[in-house]
């Protein structure tokens, strides 16, 4: 269940010189507050600025639209002096943090596919991604030059996240033939995504 909605926040608190419209009493102050939308209480982005008066002797309050207009024009010059405080963009951060943190893995992911392309070693098990969204893995059983000898996993996943149960399945899952692919081969597949990932112990 995913908790969200709007909050608001005090910015900024001043006296200002008018009158109680209940009591007449000089001690009249008006508050700014920002509102921000927030998913688990996590503040996303502000959606804006509001504001209340309240008489510190008698204790009437009134929100901005039951405010007569001197109040607003008071509440209007307090409101251009604050700003809005970064962490009502807290849930933007953390976003752009995590979509950084998942093209930086990206990167290394891809990196280290193509390192090890070039130097395949004996039980390294690429991922692989066939036609029609399927996956499958290949387990590098031995490499002789530039051919790398492959046992073919015997099932196959219609979900990424189906790899990794593939990629920890012992030898009875994979065919005893072998198939040879020249790195050449392998490296091509890299450069169009066929290959996922590889796994080194």
């Amino acid at each position: 269940m995913i908790i969200y909605g709007t909050k608001a926040t005090l910015l900024k608190t001043e006296h200002v010189l008018q009158k109680c419209l209940s009591c007449g009493d000089p001690t009249l102050y008006i508050s700014v507050y920002s509102r921000y939308a927030h998913i688990f209480w996590l503040p996303f982005f502000p959606i804006g600025k509001t504001g209340a008066s309240v008489c510190t002797n008698c204790r009437q309050t009134l929100q901005l639209k039951q405010m007569p207009e001197s109040y607003k024009v008071d509440y209007n010059n307090i409101k251009e002096q604050t700003k809005i405080p970064l962490w009502h963009f807290s849930g933007l951060f953390v976003i752009g943090i995590g979509i950084v943190a998942i093209i930086y893995s990206d990167k290394q992911k891809k990196e280290k596919v193509a390192k090890y392309i070039l130097a395949p070693k004996t039980n390294d098990i690429f991922e692989i991604r066939l036609k029609d969204n399927a996956f499958t893995t290949l387990k590098v059983k031995r490499v002789a030059g530039d051919t790398v000898y492959f046992a073919a996993n015997k099932y196959q996943t219609n979900q990424f996240s189906g790899l990794s149960d593939l990629s920890k399945k012992g030898d009875a899952d994979y065919e005893t033939e072998l198939t040879g692919i020249l790195k050449a081969t392998l490296i091509n597949m890299n450069t169009k995504d066929e290959i996922i990932d590889i796994d080194r112990d």
